[in-house]
């Protein structure tokens, strides 16, 4: 998870700018570095559980929300490559299925611009990438926030994306094809309980939906 990583890269810099001096008390330095980084721990938790969440936030997790969408594409353009290793094809499909809100997720719009008719859920998609291949890569660019976050309820915010599409042929990567947009993506910030070892926290996570 992307936040873990955050949290050890902040513990790293605080340690390595908290690290002691030749002249300081060993069990001193070893209490101040333990304060510090209790403090630090609280401070991430704090904005990674709050019940409430500011603006500056919500606009960071618009952000991971674009970031998103680009695995998407890319996650996609690789299950659909027939050369690759099947269970590393396979893994990244569980990829992809971690990036959407549970249920049946609807991509009309976004399967409109396959040469494959039909592949119009996450699944079917997924499927057919993974058994056949799919000649083209859709690739979302101008990526904009088109709803910003609202809260919906206690554990819910939604809000969507725009974004144009380009299509680039596997046989000739040159080939770009201009397609039509934009289409928009909703996009849903959502409170799940996470176990660290015997604590239990409420963390927010960014999921994408349907495509319109």
């Amino acid at each position: 998870m992307r936040w873990l990583k955050y949290i050890l890269i902040l513990i790293m810099i605080y340690l390595v700018c908290s690290a002691r001096t030749c002249t300081e008390d060993e069990d001193a330095v070893a209490e101040r570095e333990k304060q510090q980084v209790d403090k630090l721990m609280r401070e991430i938790e704090a904005v990674f559980t709050s019940d409430t969440l500011a603006d500056h936030l919500l606009r960071g997790y618009e952000i991971t929300a674009i970031s998103k969408l680009n695995d998407f594409a890319d996650y996609i353009k690789i299950i659909s490559d027939t050369t690759l290793n099947l269970r590393f094809r396979q893994h990244t499909a569980e990829l992809v299925r971690a990036l959407f809100i549970p249920g049946e997720i609807q991509l009309q719009t976004w399967s409109r611009n396959y040469p494959v008719p039909g592949l119009n859920t996450l699944e079917i998609l997924i499927d057919y990438c993974i058994s056949e291949g799919i000649s083209c890569w859709i690739n979302p660019v101008g990526i904009n926030v088109n709803d910003q976050f609202v809260r919906e309820n206690d554990s819910t915010f939604t809000g969507t994306l725009s974004f144009y599409q380009k299509c680039v042929s596997f046989p000739d990567i040159d080939q770009i094809e201009d397609l039509s947009g934009p289409y928009v993506i909703d996009i849903y910030l959502m409170r799940k309980i996470k176990f660290f070892g015997i604590k239990q926290l409420g963390v927010w996570e960014v999921y994408l939906g349907a495509i319109e």
